[in-house]
Formats: C-alpha cells, sequence, structure tokens
C-alpha cells in the first residue's frame, strides 16, 4: 500500500527541488516506511512512497525487472503473487526478490498489458517501458485504489491524490459543476470524471498507455457482467461461497507484519473470523469502534463481545463519543482527502485504524457483502418488484409495458428508469458539460452490465457509484493516513462475479421479511454460529442513530451545516436541495424515526461543504514549475 506519481514529457526536463516536493508531498501520507523516485534523464520521472506490507527488505520502488528495461511504481497488494511467481518461474521468469510488485514486471515481461487479467488484488501501478518508449498504467477492476491524471501542453501527470496537481503550471482549479451535480446524486464520480474539470481518473478495469507527447490511449479490461444467471441449487451455491470466501481470506492474509480484523459481530466479520480461526489456523484479534456506555450500551458492542467469545477471539473495543469528537477527528483526516467525500464514517473509521495500528498493519473488513448479497432492510423490495415485472408486466405496469413492446430490451428499461433518477439532480451549466452526455454514459454503462433486474441495478449501482466512498475510499484513505492496509474479501473480484450470477431467490430469501436478506451467507454463518445470531435483524451502527439524533437538535452542528452550505453556495453550486432535506430530516427525527430518507443528502451536503473549507482556496492555486 503506497503512494505513486510522475509525469511523462515529450521535452527532457526535471522537477525544481521544490516543485518537486509539493508534488509529492499529497502522496506522501499513502507510505510512511520509505520513498523512492527514479528517471530516466530524458522523459519519465517517477515518485513512490511506501508502506511496507510484503518483502519489507527488498520491497523498495521504484523497482526495476532483472534486465533493466522495465521500472514501475506499484499502489496496493497483488494477493496470489505466490501462486503467480511459480507459474511466470516455469514459463521462463527471473526472480530477486519475494515482492508482488516483482511478479506484475515479470508477468508483463511474459504478457504485455494482459498481465492485468490474472491479477487478483487492488492495485493501481505505473510501468515505463524502456524499449517502447512508453507508460502502461492500470487500475483494479473495482477501482479500490486511486489513480488520477492531469495534461498540460505535452506533459502528462499522475499521481494517487489530485492535490498533487495543485502546484503545477497550468492547473487552474475550477471546479466542474455538473460532475459535482452528479456526484450529489449518486455518491461518486461517473467513470473518468473528478470534482475537477482538469483532473481526470483512469477509469476501475481499465488501462492506458501513454507516450511522450501523446493523448493518453485508454482501454477497458473488466466490467461487471450480470448477463448470465446460474442454474444452481442452494446447496451448490452455498459450496461454491463458502470455496470463494475461503480462498479470498486465505490469500488476503499474506503479509509479513501482523493483521487484524474491524469486527461487529455480524454475518460478514463475523464469518472471515470464524473461517480464518477454524479453516486457516489464524484467530485475528478483532476491533469493534462505538458509542457505548453504562448508560447508554450500544447493541452492536455487546453483540461483537459475544460472538467474538463464542468464536474464542481476543476483542479489543474503542468508545468513540460522536458529540464531542466526530468533528474533530473528521477535519483531521479531511486535510488529506482529495476529492469530496460523502460518508461520515470517514471520522470515526481514522480513529479506529489508528488504533488498530498499535496492534496491527493490515486489517480484514467485511466490505461488500451487502451490496453483493443485498443485506439492507428494504432490499426485499427489490424481489417484490422483479417479481412483479415478471408476472405483471404485461396488464398492471403500464409504462414498462409500452416500452419493452417498442422492442426496448431490460438493460434499456434499467438504464431509462436509473438515468431519470439522476437526471433530476443535474442542472444545466453553461461553462460545463451537457447534463445529456453525463446520462448517456451512465446509460450505456448499465446497457453494457447486462441488467436485467432491479436486483442487480441496485448492486451494480451500489458498487460502482453508492458506496465507493465507504467501500474503497475510506478504507483507502483514512486506513493509510493511519498507516494500516485495508483488505476486504468480500470485494474479490471473483466473489463479485459469483454474486452477479446468482438468482436474485438465493440472495433475497423472502418477499416481507428481511431477515431472509443476504441468505446465503447467513446459511454460511449458520454453520459457525447459533442461529439466533446469524438471523438476527441487521443493526445500524450506533454513530447512525445517536449522532443523527444528536446532530437534529444540536445548534452547533446546525451552524456548521450553514458554513458547509455557504461553501457550496460559493463554489457556484445548488444548496436548496440541502437545505430542504434538512428541514425534513430535523423534522423526521422529532418525530422519532431513526433513519429518515433525507439523512444521506443531509449529510452529503455537509460532507461536501466541509471538505470545501479545506481545499477549495488550495485547489486553484497554480504555480510554475
Amino acid at each position: 500500500m503506497c503512494g505513486i506519481a510522475g509525469y511523462v514529457s515529450a521535452d527532457q526536463h526535471e522537477f525544481h527541488v521544490e516543485s518537486s516536493h509539493r508534488f509529492v508531498r499529497p502522496i506522501q501520507y499513502r507510505g510512511r516506511d520509505d520513498r523512492g523516485e527514479w528517471s530516466d534523464g530524458k522523459h519519465v520521472h517517477l515518485f513512490h512512497s511506501r508502506l511496507s506490507i510484503v518483502d519489507l527488505r527488498d520491497g523498495h520502488q521504484p523497482m526495476s525487472d532483472i534486465d533493466g528495461y522495465l521500472t514501475i511504481v506499484f499502489n496496493g497488494e497483488i494477493y496470489n503473487h505466490v501462486e503467480l511467481r511459480t507459474e511466470y518461474a516455469r514459463q521462463g521468469a527471473r526472480f530477486r526478490t519475494h515482492s508482488d510488485t516483482e511478479v506484475i514486471l515479470e508477468g508483463y515481461k511474459l504478457k504485455g498489458r494482459r498481465v492485468v487479467d490474472d491479477l487478483i488484488g487492488m492495485f493501481a501501478f505505473a510501468l515505463w517501458n524502456a524499449v517502447n518508449k512508453e507508460l502502461f498504467l492500470a487500475r483494479d477492476r473495482l477501482g479500490k485504489k486511486p489513480l488520477y491524471w492531469f495534461e498540460f501542453n505535452e506533459d502528462f501527470y499522475f499521481s494517487s491524490s489530485i492535490l498533487s496537481f495543485t502546484s503545477l503550471q497550468g492547473w487552474n482549479g475550477s471546479f466542474s459543476k455538473t460532475a459535482l451535480d452528479f456526484y450529489s446524486a449518486v455518491g461518486s464520480f461517473l467513470r473518468d470524471r473528478t470534482a475537477f474539470k482538469q483532473g481526470r481518473a483512469l477509469p476501475p478495469g481499465h488501462t492506458a498507455v501513454v507516450r511522450p507527447g501523446q493523448r493518453p490511449e485508454v482501454s477497458r479490461y473488466w466490467q461487471f457482467d450480470f448477463t448470465s444467471k446460474a442454474r444452481i441449487s442452494e446447496a451448490a451455491a452455498l459450496e461454491e461461497y463458502e470455496e470463494l470466501l475461503t480462498d479470498a481470506i486465505r490469500i488476503r492474509m499474506r503479509a509479513d507484519v501482523p493483521i487484524a480484523l474491524t469486527f461487529s459481530g455480524g454475518v460478514d466479520s463475523g464469518t472471515i473470523a470464524a473461517i480464518a480461526s477454524n479453516h486457516l489456523n489464524t484467530a485475528l484479534t478483532c476491533f469493534t469502534v462505538d458509542y457505548h456506555t453504562e448508560k447508554e450500551p450500544s447493541e452492536e458492542t455487546v453483540v461483537a463481545r459475544d460472538v467474538a467469545a463464542h468464536l474464542g477471539l481476543a476483542w479489543e473495543f474503542l468508545h468513540f463519543d460522536y458529540r464531542e469528537a466526530l468533528l474533530p477527528a473528521l477535519d483531521k483526516v479531511l486535510q488529506v482527502v482529495d476529492q469530496p467525500c460523502n460518508n461520515m464514517v470517514i471520522s470515526y473509521s481514522a480513529q479506529l485504524y489508528q488504533t488498530i495500528g498499535c496492534h496491527a498493519k493490515v486489517v480484514l473488513s467485511g466490505n461488500g457483502a451487502d451490496e453483493l448479497f443485498l443485506g439492507y432492510d428494504g432490499n426485499e423490495v427489490l424481489r417484490r418488484r422483479d417479481t412483479a415485472c415478471m408476472n405483471y408486466l404485461p396488464r398492471q405496469l403500464s409504462f414498462l409495458a409500452n416500452l419493452f413492446s417498442t422492442k426496448r430490451t431490460a438493460p434499456r428499461v434499467l438504464a431509462e428508469y436509473q438515468c431519470e433518477y439522476v437526471r433530476g439532480h443535474l442542472c444545466n451549466h453553461a461553462d460545463d458539460q451537457d447534463p445529456e452526455e453525463v446520462i448517456a454514459e451512465l446509460s450505456t454503462e448499465i446497457e453494457a452490465a447486462g441488467i436485467s433486474s432491479y436486483a442487480d441495478l441496485y448492486t451494480f449501482m451500489a458498487l460502482a457509484y453508492y458506496t465507493c466512498d465507504g467501500n474503497f475510499r475510506v478504507p483507502d484513505i483514512a486506513g493509510l493516513n493511519a498507516q494500516v492496509e485495508v483488505r476486504s474479501p468480500f470485494l474479490d473480484h471473483r466473489m463479485v462475479e459469483f454474486a452477479a450470477r446468482l438468482p436474485t431467490k438465493l440472495k433475497v430469501g423472502a418477499m416481507f421479511n428481511s431477515s431472509r436478506n443476504k441468505l446465503l451467507p447467513k446459511r454460511a454463518y449458520e454453520r459457525r454460529v447459533p442461529s439466533s445470531i446469524a438471523w438476527a435483524r441487521k443493526k445500524g451502527m450506533g454513530w447512525n442513530i445517536r449522532y443523527g439524533d444528536s446532530i437534529a437538535l444540536d445548534p452547533v452542528f446546525r451552524q456548521e451545516y450553514e458554513d458547509a452550505l455557504n461553501r457550496i453556495a460559493d463554489a457556484g453550486l445548488d444548496t436548496d436541495r440541502y437545505r430542504s432535506a434538512w428541514e425534513r430530516f430535523s423534522q423526521d427525527k422529532r418525530n422519532g424515526v431513526t433513519y429518515p430518507a433525507g439523512g444521506g443528502l443531509v449529510m452529503g451536503g455537509f460532507m461536501l461543504g466541509r471538505w470545501l473549507r479545506h481545499h477549495a482556496d488550495a485547489a486553484g492555486v497554480g504555480t510554475v514549475r
């Protein structure tokens, strides 16, 4: 886990020392164990900040291959590097380290750009080929690791953080209002877009080739695919699920440093703990964070304690006072957040990872399981909706029936359904991208994934957009800021592909009983814990309830929220939606509603404004190289 940065230029030049320092400073929090840089003296310069996890002695970067014509900077982990090392060695590869970084180099020599097909892990890397005079960029399938670029004249810059570009000549820091509108609607940015007009992201599941003085050539190597539904029994699906998850955990426990587990005692973290202990002979120390006092006990904390005891695991608890500590902790971590983050979980996650960092350098997480296997309360509605469409479409759903009668496919219908929602959040900005172009791109993405049910549409949108901050950016940024690497077995791309093949009935076991949501994982969990634990109703994290209750009536937070809205207005964005959401949220809380419908938009607006308070001014400052 590291930070990477660099540039490719048509003309020979070098950064001045001070300019170089400003360029790499935003990635240094990501790895404080080691730093390195390399230049060919002509066209390319690479920088690296390392958090040492595998091959602590010989994993220094930038790393060149044994023949000296390939050089790489790599952020992430290749979990199957042991198997690939054996496979590549049989094909003639030579190794001088035990690092997964060198496995990428040797794999590239054997397979070229298709090496990414072999990699199981989370990664973003830049590999300079001195023979072909080209830089090869790659990003993992789900986008767990960030990779951004900025072009000016004939110079191409890349980095793990957009903030690297703010010191460069040509960077003006202009926000893309259309991109921020899209972000407010779905919680992430579209494909290669960022919060800034000039900043671009390499999309998840894509590679790019950059030659000096030329535009990047971008190619897709992986995408979500819901087209092939398996005809499989529950018993067979359960065995495949357990086999996949066990292997995903096994290879994520490869590290030359101590490993821990974030733990709620629920299905996901509980299953990881049980498999690690019972099948892989590793008892992971479990860590839970919540607000828990004698007067205000947290139900989730009690469950986590009891399940850890049942599994015979060491358990550590971190009490976090949301009312007192949330905003100070939030402001501290936002200093390194390079784009808006709509998930306030980043605040207490930062505290949790800081605590874990005293005990372990790698932490496993149950992230992603609810999105893959439909584990949230309310997901049962998706099965009802899909069943209604199949059984009664011709007679009762006239709108959809008319669409189908004009030869439109199910993916097209569902794309239009999703896009209509997003369209309602986009405004026409004269100096920005046409909203209809954005809608067209999103529609194309949904159709290409072969989505033919509301259940699959939910999973796609959740993993591609809605939960990107919670599942990917929060663990990446907050974890690395605490010098902890977060690994998520459920987000193994093989598990994602398996879940995409499953029929909805194996995820949602009943149409009117939310406790049967996430059916397959609960079947697996009940093999390891009492049924009363495995089939318990999903509980919200304590902070969602407690902090929501407190801020609705808290004049201090109301003042902070107003400041956030003012920051949004200063950026030229509409604040009416956030203000209306706040009024509804506060009223619902006064009426005793636990999870008001507008809570997500309220927090999204607050987090956007809070981020702007830290970064709006700095983003527009440009200095000469």
